[in-house]
């Protein structure tokens, strides 16, 4: 099954809110509205109070809908469905003691609809209640009472995160859901301190967003090491940075490029794809070059620093773009072209304006829109850090139609070096859902070795695509 696209979804979304918006409007009095009563004393005298076309609310109200009280269920009902499928919703149960808070929950909102008070409702045992809806809502809630406590009714927050959270997704543990980042935060502001369950997960984390917590995670792992709370991996990474330059702590680059003639633009390559993915590399020059774009590599090329920075180590980050910043200024670097994401990102957030640093960033990838790939049988993956290039991706990849994997591939945050079996569950994941015989098409580094340590059948790169079917032979432009 194809996902939407980012732009389905925002549509899905739109539509969605539009629909639950309205069919609350079916429960406001008329009278918010008309202001008259004497507007509509025709139409009620009209029909009797149990025809369809009445307008009397689930509240007791008329309302502007002269379908309701049916139209408020349609409406506010097809919101739900049209969201819950364009999110791709999956259901997980509540555990033992959510089952039991529930339940009581439940049971006490029952208590409270036959409670008498001195309003126009009668309940079930012939009082009156401040509730509308008896006596149908008391049987209603605790009917779900029984229903929460015996485990069928679903966890909102699982199933509204379960699709979205790559972690949660692999573990189906619920102390892994990410508004348990919230939870963390509040404990190490009032302790000082994380257990090791706490690090497992906060760690568990590509950073991807699609939670919209995101912030809280990246300010609780940067307070951690403040304090510091440093995880073995980010003890790894930044020791690799410090000793050998990049993130892998690859001492030895036997197949590193010539740095070509010195000019103004330099193409960073990266951490990932000078040393795991340098086919992608390649295949860029390839193309920039047939473009005639002049630009040069750095022989002394350190990482960018964006792998420590989502790590939350933020004081390591800020000494390796330092030292990248006062690299630059000495070649003269006026522009700065990349073919990573990640890297991309950490330019433009991080480089941008420190120690009056301001080059031109650009992804390669908007070079080439000229380009054209013919090739069938794939859906594109779009990059958590390529934000905006989901039009231009399939403008190049002319049959990869409107679908996407969906999300985020599970590599990110740091996620692939603390727990690479969780990363490449959710590559796994993603390419067999995309659908059967179809190749699952990147253009992020750290996505294709997510990818391709997975499945290395299930996965090509654009850049890679693009010059092995000649479109280094496009027209050159300076």
């Amino acid at each position: 099954m194809e996902m939407p696209t980012t732009t389905g979804r925002k549509l899905a979304l739109f539509l969605s809110v539009v629909l639950i918006i309205a069919g609350l409007m079916t429960l406001a009095p008329d009278m918010w509205f008309l202001g008259d009563p004497a507007c509509h004393v025709c139409h009620e005298a009209q029909y009797p109070n149990d025809h369809l076309l009445y307008r009397n609310n689930y509240l007791g109200y008329n309302s502007m809908c002269s379908f309701a009280p049916v139209s408020t269920v349609i409406l506010a009902g097809l919101g739900v469905i049209i969201f819950a499928t364009a999110f791709r919703f999956r259901f997980e149960r509540w555990g033992k003691d959510y089952r039991r808070i529930g339940a009581a929950f439940c049971l006490a909102l029952a208590v409270i609809t036959v409670l008498p008070l001195n309003m126009p409702y009668s309940n079930l045992i012939g009082g009156y209640t401040l509730d509308p809806f008896v006596p149908l809502s008391t049987a209603f809630l605790a009917g779900l009472a029984v229903v929460v406590y015996s485990g069928v009714m679903v966890c909102p927050f699982l199933m509204f995160w379960r699709s979205r959270c790559p972690a949660l997704e692999h573990t189906q543990d619920s102390w892994q859901s990410p508004h348990r980042s919230i939870n963390r935060l509040v404990k190490l502001a009032l302790t000082g301190n994380l257990n090791a369950g706490d690090i497992k997960s906060l760690y568990s984390c590509t950073l991807c967003n699609g939670c919209f917590l995101a912030p809280v995670q990246r300010l609780t792992r940067e307070k951690a090491v403040r304090k510091g709370i440093v995880p073995p991996h980010l003890a790894m990474i930044r020791d690799a940075v410090a000793s050998a330059g990049n993130a892998y702590g690859v001492l030895a680059d036997g197949g590193r490029a010539d740095a070509g003639s010195p000019c103004d633009t330099l193409l960073f390559v990266g951490c990932t794809s000078r040393y795991r993915t340098p086919e992608i590399v390649a295949a860029a020059k390839k193309l920039l070059d047939a473009r005639g774009i002049r630009y040069y590599t750095m022989a002394d090329e350190t990482c960018c620093g964006y792998t420590m920075y989502n790590l939350g180590d933020l004081a390591s980050a800020g000494r390796a773009i330092d030292a990248n910043i006062a690299k630059f200024k000495a070649a003269g670097v006026k522009r700065i072209i990349t073919v990573c994401p990640g890297c991309y990102e950490a330019f433009e957030k991080l480089y941008r304006g420190r120690d009056g640093f301001a080059p031109g960033v650009t992804l390669a990838l908007d070079l080439m829109k000229d380009a054209k790939v013919e090739e069938k049988d794939v859906v594109i993956h779009d990059s958590c850090h390529a934000k905006g290039r989901e039009d231009l991706v399939r403008a190049i990849v002319a049959h990869a139609g409107e679908g996407s994997t969906g999300g985020c591939c599970g590599a990110g945050g740091g996620l692939i070096s603390w727990d690479r079996l969780i990363a490449e569950h959710r590559a796994k994941t993603m390419a067999r859902e995309s659908g059967s015989g179809k190749k699952v098409v990147t253009y992020c580094p750290l996505c294709y070795l997510n990818f391709k340590r997975a499945d290395p059948e299930c996965v090509a790169d654009i850049y890679v695509l693009m010059a092995a079917q000649g479109n280094s032979e496009a027209s050159k432009t300076s």
